[in-house]
């Protein structure tokens, strides 16, 4: 515990003033959220199947985020600001594949739920193609980890915009035949959804295509799944500068706090 401490103490002296801020605001977000969580457990409205699955799932999303919140890393460079064994790329990458299936999923059941609320058929069964978008997300991302290729993190990307895409469209569906609060959630999930799919389409993919493009300008050679394996498990580039950390801060802080804050929320939609 002693040694782990040291290398906390360590990455942070080496870190300058705009990484530490962030760090911390992480940190902090990470007990703000769990705390959230546990205040839906303890005293949230989450009863039955849908709403005890609901709150497992999140469970599982919330953990993770404060996990990758307290230990910050970029994939493909291998980018941590602590460097320790649980800052592995490797072991980072599986925490955060089971994290967004379980959200994925959680997506998927509450499409369903307010299908089933707004009393329609088809609906509910076309939402669990929402995960399904997600899920296929994974490999590519696995990939492009693997051997450093961004081009498939840009295809996980866009296959993440195509879910929400998805789910924009079965929310107007919704929105169009409810009213009440079922209608008043699926416009804010529309426009949430188009909110993330106009991110990812105007910045996020267009980085990693960026990032391959430069890649391909120098020569890189990618690297081959079993060895990407034991590299994404071994390497870790500790690094301080804000330079280093600026352009995916921009989309791991909402990652940590919006997309949390939505997988709580989700709970609270009462059961189908």
């Amino acid at each position: 515990m002693s040694s782990f401490r040291h290398k906390i103490a360590l990455g942070l002296a080496e870190a300058d003033t705009n990484v530490l801020a962030w760090w911390g605001a992480l940190s902090a977000l990470a007990v703000l959220n769990s705390c959230l969580w546990l205040g839906v457990l303890l005293y949230g409205p989450a009863t039955g199947f849908h709403g005890e699955l609901q709150l497992a799932l999140s469970g599982v999303y919330v953990l993770v985020c404060a996990y990758r919140s307290v230990l910050p890393r970029v994939d493909l460079e291998r980018l941590v600001v602590v460097d320790t064994h649980l800052s592995s790329i490797f072991l980072g990458r599986v925490a955060a594949t089971v994290a967004e299936i379980c959200f994925a999923l959680q997506l998927g059941l509450v499409v369903h739920q307010l299908g089933v609320h707004a009393g329609m058929t088809w609906v509910p069964r076309a939402a669990w193609a929402i995960p399904v978008f997600m899920v296929v997300a994974q490999a590519f991302c696995w990939h492009s980890v693997l051997t450093l290729n961004h081009f498939t993190q840009a295809v996980e990307s866009m296959l993440w915009a195509s879910g929400f895409a998805w789910m924009a469209a079965l929310l107007v569906v919704i929105a169009s035949e409810s009213s009440g609060w079922v209608n008043s959630l699926a416009l804010f999930g529309i426009l949430s959804s188009t909110a993330f799919v106009a991110y990812v389409v105007g910045v996020d993919a267009p980085m990693y295509w960026r990032r391959y493009q430069h890649g391909r300008s120098r020569g890189l050679t990618y690297m081959r799944l079993d060895h990407g394996a034991r590299d994404a498990w071994r390497r870790r580039v500790r690094i301080g500068s804000w330079s280093a950390w600026r352009a995916d801060a921009l989309w791991l802080t909402p990652y940590f706090s919006v997309g949390v804050w939505i997988s709580i929320a989700i709970v609270l939609v009462p059961d189908a």
